[in-house]
């Protein structure tokens, strides 16, 4: 719908002179994505794994990479699982390529001791030093300590995504690259991203002056943050996986849902998405997640978004002295804003038309109007069966509840991502108490939105097995031709 592109003046003399959609970037971490996904699709790999089932050279480290190992010093590996590296949940630390000692920058100025040979990696990929091998990995990595216990925080490792490029290659018997290139690159049509390559015309990127990083290898950590691609690519990436075109729809919703919070209330972790939530887009205030992942290189600085509830797919690549990680937020921030609002009005009005108004039938005095608004969903109003008015009585049906049974209720609808044929199902929320009354609610707790619990609300009232919060409509051509309830037995036609 939108592409926008930026040709900065100052650049490497040896970059692309026109940025597009095709031109080439570092993207990062957002390489992690393909880690995980890697896991999710070679099918033999289970997330509760003890990772040493497919890497057991990690036990090694404990036992022999320090003088005593404890569990200050040393990561407990039988304790960490592919679930908690996929989440930054292992507690293992944030790298090993980037170790200051290695540099060839005097430390000491700073008031750290002089090292050893043995405390330097002599690795890197970039200043002149070689990139950092498997080998060198596992020679190494023992002697960091761990961050944390496995599932007490989360921390960010790149290492933990290098560990599992490991596994899959043990779980599959292919290098890492050659099985991502056959099980996403290739059903994708992701013809312009590699892994630990650089394009050879380097004409097809974009280099920032003085940059020292296309072109560079991280050698392992190449899974966590070697590759390379253009928006292209990555909207096909996107769209893939909200589509359904690498995992199954089942496994997506499994994969794309928050697994830990972090220090933010804004911002929670899945595998490995970074979950931004906020509800300051929507008049109504709805809570939306976005499912990003960002990656920041260098000057390179990047995101992906996926925002399920519009199927949507946002990328953002940069690089330079023009780019920053703060701009590139204010930048997803910007088109967020600017572009769901304009979306949300155009749903609504499709919405309308295809779902709004009024089902009736005479015979059985029964009818009901559902309206869109500033809300979320559909408002229902005027609902009425055998010439019972359900919302005014509402209160009746909760004869097994302790709560009050006169306060004003308010009904709303939701889809419900259940369908069968021509049928769609949807559920009703019913909203108990007036505006007021559940402000003073909300600020009588601690925590926000406290009498906001319609996952607990639903499905509540039944009746002869079936929910009265249970809408089926019957569909042609995506537009409703009718509404049935299916706890009360009513089947009501859609006035034209």
């Amino acid at each position: 719908m939108l592409e926008l592109h930026h040709t900065p003046s100052v650049r490497d003399n040896t970059s692309t002179t026109v940025i597009d959609s095709e031109t080439i970037y570092r993207v990062g971490s957002v390489s992690k994505i393909f880690a995980v996904l890697s896991v999710l699709t070679q099918g033999e790999m289970k997330m509760e794994d003890p990772i040493t089932k497919y890497v057991p050279e990690l036990l090694q480290l404990r036992s022999e990479a320090v003088p005593v190992a404890n569990d200050i010093t040393a990561v407990n590996w039988d304790q960490v699982t592919v679930g908690s590296l996929t989440t930054h949940m292992s507690g293992i630390g944030a790298d090993l390529v980037n170790d200051l000692g290695s540099f060839p920058v005097d430390f000491t100025q700073l008031g750290l001791p002089q090292l050893t040979n043995s405390s330097k990696t002599g690795c890197a990929g970039i200043l002149g030093l070689p990139a950092c091998t498997r080998a060198e990995f596992f020679r190494d990595f023992g002697k960091r300590h761990p961050v944390y216990a496995p599932w007490t925080n989360p921390v960010y490792s790149n290492v933990a995504s290098a560990i599992l490029g490991f596994a899959v290659e043990s779980a599959t018997n292919m290098s890492y690259d050659a099985y991502v290139q056959k099980a996403i690159f290739g059903p994708l049509g992701m013809t312009n991203t590699t892994i630990f390559n650089a394009p050879k015309d380097r004409s097809w990127g974009f280099i920032p002056k003085g940059d020292i990083w296309f072109g560079s290898s991280l050698g392992y950590e190449d899974i966590a943050g070697g590759f390379y691609s253009n928006t292209k690519d990555m909207l096909a990436f996107g769209v893939g996986i909200l589509q359904n075109r690498i995992l199954d729809p089942l496994t997506t919703r499994k994969w794309m849902k928050p697994m830990t919070s972090t220090s933010s209330p804004g911002l929670m972790l899945g595998g490995p998405w970074e979950i931004l939530r906020s509800d300051t887009v929507t008049k109504d205030g709805r809570l939306i997640e976005y499912y990003t992942k960002s990656g920041n290189l260098g000057s390179y600085n990047n995101l992906i978004c996926l925002i399920p509830d519009y199927d949507l797919v946002i990328t953002i690549l940069s690089g330079g002295g023009e780019s920053s990680a703060d701009i590139v937020d204010f930048t997803l921030t910007n088109v967020v804003t600017a572009l769901l609002p304009a979306i949300e009005d155009a749903s609504k009005t499709q919405g309308e038309s295809n779902f709004g108004g009024t089902y009736s039938d005479s015979a059985a005095n029964s009818s009901i109007t559902l309206s869109l608004d500033d809300g979320p969903g559909f408002s229902v109003s005027d609902w009425t069966v055998r010439g019972v008015d359900i919302i005014k009585n509402y209160g009746a049906f909760g004869a097994l509840s302790s709560s009050p049974t006169d306060l004003p209720v308010r009904v709303r609808l939701y889809p419900t991502n259940l369908s069968s044929g021509c049928q769609t199902a949807w559920r009703a929320y019913f909203d108990v108490g007036t505006v007021e009354q559940l402000a003073e609610g909300d600020a009588g707790r601690f925590w926000p939105k406290g009498t906001c619990h319609s996952w607990a609300s639903m499905d509540r009232l039944v009746y002869g097995f079936k929910s009265i919060d249970e809408f089926i409509f019957s569909t042609s051509k995506g537009k409703a031709s009718s509404l049935s309830l299916p706890a009360f037995n009513v089947r009501l036609r859609r006035e034209s």
